[in-house]
């Protein structure tokens, strides 16, 4: 079996494991982050030595860079930034960046989505949008954002393992 199919079968349990954790803790465990970023880098050493492991590494160290601004602002918890450094421990660098545009694209439709549900009323969509835009929207201690509106829980390992499970098959097969 070649390396990429090895990986895309090792990237498919980690992420149906986290998102089955997610969905229903809302966390992801350090402990499955840490065998995910293992399962990137181990099998990278022992099928081609260094230069893949470091193609594996730089995957990670990707994926925690892009999403430490989200996490920063409390968008998202530090098991999603873990996840996504796993994740490019797995897929490596050059798939990483399209695989999480795609689940960014996912989360933020399926985001707007949760939100005309819960709110039914297209005037708060139009307040939250322009809070968000101002960066007026910020969640508080207790969960509830400013004027009480609440904030929407979706957790984000869905988006970005339908995104990196897309590409890298497409890359695996195509």
């Amino acid at each position: 079996m070649p390396a990429g199919s090895i990986s895309l079968a090792l990237l498919s349990v980690f992420c149906l494991v986290a998102v089955g954790f997610d969905l229903r803790r809302h966390a992801v465990p350090n402990w499955l982050n840490a065998v995910g970023l293992c399962s990137g880098l181990v099998p990278a050493y022992a099928l081609g030595g260094m230069k893949p492991m470091a193609i594996s590494l730089m995957g990670s160290m990707l994926g925690a860079s892009l999403m430490l601004p989200f996490f920063l602002l409390r968008m998202v918890g530090g098991g999603d930034l873990k996840f996504l450094a796993a994740s490019g421990a797995l897929a490596g660098w050059r798939l990483l960046m399209p695989a999480v545009l795609i689940g960014m694209f996912l989360g933020g439709a399926a985001s707007v989505v949760m939100l005309a549900r819960r709110d039914r009323c297209l005037e708060r969509i139009r307040m939250r949008t322009l809070l968000l835009r101002h960066g007026s929207l910020k969640a508080a201690a207790g969960g509830e954002g400013i004027s009480g509106l609440g904030d929407i829980e979706m957790p984000y390992t869905l988006p970005l393992s339908i995104g990196l499970l897309m590409t890298c098959a497409s890359a695996c097969w195509g």
